[in-house]
């Protein structure tokens, strides 16, 4: 019977519309809606990293992030946030020519049309972690298993999930952009630069994300760093080390578009892609998974978390 449920529920449209006011119902009790965000990041910490937080005195740099969740709050960080009210932003901060350019933008799932989308494209809401759908042939996809899908998304609570507060009360909207493919026909490498005090301290690849998820850290001098940073499976970490990075050719101008978006802010990740010789803005990130992946080894947490200063 559960899976007829689940499978009437991800399936078909009256089932989406039945029972999607018991899922959310579930999320809202399994996310524990009803206590105070203290509480939660409390009882997430503690589970993820095996002792608590130190509200008075944090150290480490995902005890830094979630002292900065109910402590720090700048209102350009509900802007920058939002993945559709960002793009205004990099306009005015660094030019046009850094966003990936927008088709579509749509505020019910309700209306996605893909007659009226190119062949090829990205659709993501503005207010998640994640939630991105790439469509590289819209001939092969079902466009009403899609709308289900951006129905839950866009129903979903960032804040809820890990009490990130520049999510709460954002209005949550569909943005559909081109697909972006390097020479290969491959979604290109995620460069994120982790900005502290405005300097970019170390610089995360995420790769072959479609195939087998790897995730390196390099320094300046693109030297591959000793540590790993990610969420964990029990003992093992679901992505660590993977193939050899080549340094990339427009790295002196990542570096500083990451540190002038990033100029505002103690500490901030900024997403950059560098894709067939030109560099392109992806996302800007207050709390690195949330505050809660684990370094290994793990004095690289207390090493990190003295870079970030944290504001009076």
């Amino acid at each position: 019977m559960r899976s007829w449920f689940k499978r009437m529920y991800h399936e078909t449209d009256w089932g989406f519309r039945l029972l999607f006011p018991f899922v959310r119902a579930r999320d809202w009790l399994a996310q524990e809606g009803w206590r105070p965000d203290r509480s939660v990041i409390e009882r997430h910490f503690f589970k993820t990293f095996g002792y608590a937080l130190d509200w008075s005195n944090p150290l480490t740099l995902n005890e830094k992030l979630n002292w900065m969740k109910r402590h720090y709050r700048h209102p350009l960080q509900c802007v920058v946030a939002d993945k559709y009210a960002v793009r205004e932003f990099i306009n005015t901060r660094i030019g046009g020519g850094y966003l990936i350019p927008l088709i579509r933008q749509y505020d019910h799932a309700g209306d996605i049309r893909f007659a009226e989308l190119p062949a090829a494209f990205v659709l993501k809401v503005n207010h998640g972690s994640g939630q991105n759908w790439i469509v590289r042939d819209k001939s092969n996809e079902d466009e009403r298993s899609v709308i289900r899908k951006f129905r839950e998304w866009m129903a979903t609570s960032q804040y809820a999930k890990s009490r990130e507060w520049p999510y709460k009360g954002m209005q949550p909207r569909i943005v559909v952009e081109e697909l972006l493919l390097d020479e290969q026909g491959q979604i290109p490498s995620d460069f994120k630069f982790h900005c502290f005090g405005g300097k970019v301290a170390t610089i995360q690849v995420d790769l072959d994300r479609e195939t087998d998820h790897r995730r390196n850290f390099y320094d300046m001098d693109w030297k591959l760093q000793p540590f790993i940073w990610t969420e964990w499976q029990g003992a093992k970490p679901a992505w660590p080390n993977g193939r050899t990075v080549e340094r990339p050719a427009a790295l002196a101008e990542m570096v500083r578009v990451a540190e002038v978006l990033a100029a505002d802010f103690p500490y901030v990740r900024i997403d950059l892609f560098d894709c067939r010789g030109k560099v392109y803005f992806g996302e800007i990130t207050f709390y690195h998974g949330g505050g809660f992946e684990r370094f290994e080894p793990s004095e690289y947490d207390r090493i990190f978390g003295e870079k970030l200063v944290l504001p009076r």
